[in-house]
């Protein structure tokens, strides 16, 4: 009954996350929502980090909020002025130089312990900022020309989101050998390739309801694809389950039955540069 109560949860928060990021993409060409996104972007990204700041203090690492918090914002925006402007690409490197820096002065008024409050901070940033950021250049890519982002941002939320959906039904309805029972005991492997095959299935169907000049994507490579960002998306899931599992938490608990904002965008964490790779390369 709890689980059923849970899903209905879930099922009402998550038509609103989508309803809400579908709105924000789809009208992201107008200035006004172009900077709204960029402020939804650094408000996830900073949420994130706050609620990895607090897994960390789980294992006794008390990190620089402010620092971090501030990285993390710079970091967001950088890569919004690198969608404007490709010749400043290594505004992100810059950026994360400094924050290199500053992280380093910071630690010199505490040495003990330096060595894993260094790393963690590293980390986060990599893991949450980085990633998260660079759905910026995905939607506003002025430099691929012919494309249109806001299909690409749309398409890889999509992906991600059915493989989430399809892994989770998949391993209700079937699943009965567990994925990685120590790091995640209710993902199942038939759920696992359940997500992977609803992931293609869906992929397919896109590349064939598009228009060539906004969103080309031929059969083999929607395959292909799709079977990447399905496989990473869960990856994603089970990397942030194990960070949570050593540090002893089950969620942040900031949303009624799904969690926090870093379960939110777990599984996108691999999947937006793997999304940006494939569209540079």
């Amino acid at each position: 009954m709890k689980d059923f109560k849970d899903l209905k949860k879930r099922l009402f928060i998550s038509f609103f996350a989508i309803l809400l990021v579908a709105s924000l993409v789809t009208f992201s060409s107008y200035l006004f929502v172009k900077f709204l996104v960029v402020i939804v972007i650094c408000a996830i990204a900073s949420i994130a980090t706050l609620e990895f700041i607090e897994i960390s203090k789980k294992k006794d690492i008390i990190l620089s909020k402010n620092l971090l918090l501030t990285s993390s914002v710079f970091l967001v925006i950088s890569f919004f002025i690198l969608s404007m402007y490709q010749t400043l690409n290594v505004l992100p490197v810059l950026v994360f130089l400094i924050f290199f820096i500053f992280l380093f002065f910071n630690e010199f008024k505490k040495i003990e312990g330096s060595i894993s409050r260094i790393a963690y901070s590293i980390f986060a940033l990599i893991f949450i900022s980085v990633p998260i950021g660079m759905i910026l250049p995905i939607l506003f890519m002025d430099y691929f020309e012919i494309q249109d982002g806001r299909y690409w941002v749309l398409y890889i939320l999509l992906v991600t989101k059915v493989t989430d959906i399809g892994a989770y039904f998949g391993g209700r309805l079937f699943g009965r050998k567990k994925l990685h029972k120590k790091v995640s005991p209710k993902k199942t492997i038939i759920g696992s390739i359940s997500g992977i095959i609803i992931a293609v299935i869906t992929s397919v169907l896109l590349s064939f309801l598009h228009e060539k000049d906004v969103f080309d994507i031929s059969l083999f490579q929607s395959i292909f694809l799709a079977l990447i960002l399905a496989v990473f998306s869960q990856f994603g899931d089970l990397s942030e389950s194990l960070l949570k599992r050593d540090a002893k938490i089950k969620d942040s608990n900031a949303l009624p039955a799904i969690g926090g904002v870093f379960d939110m965008i777990d599984s996108l964490i691999f999947n937006i540069p793997i999304m940006y790779l494939f569209l540079i390369g």
